[in-house]
């Protein structure tokens, strides 16, 4: 079975961030016996800013739920600030990174 792949982008409103749980959990939840890890795509996250905090932490209860559930979130695309981003907050751990 074949990876899931979601697409963050750094203008999550509300409503968005919504959307992108639900769709992130399913993909969780399609994932959790398979072994392959649910890809979140970072290629559109704009890397001249920070990641928005709530989105940090977004990401990290979706990588707990993940964990708990079998499988692992991969941050796919990241660019180097925002992975410093997560090394300086003590949060990349929860997470696989892939170019």
């Amino acid at each position: 079975m074949g990876s899931a792949r979601v697409v963050l982008t750094n203008d999550l409103d509300l409503d968005a961030r919504k959307e992108f749980i639900a769709a992130t959990w399913a993909s969780i939840q399609s994932e959790s016996h398979g072994g392959s890890p649910v890809e979140v795509d970072c290629v559109a996250v704009a890397s001249f800013g920070p990641v928005d905090e709530a989105v940090i932490g977004m990401l990290v209860n979706l990588a707990r739920a993940s964990q708990r559930n079998g499988a692992r979130v991969a941050l796919v695309h990241a660019a180097k600030p925002m992975r410093a981003q997560f090394e300086r907050a003590g949060v990349a751990h929860f997470f696989d990174w892939e170019r």
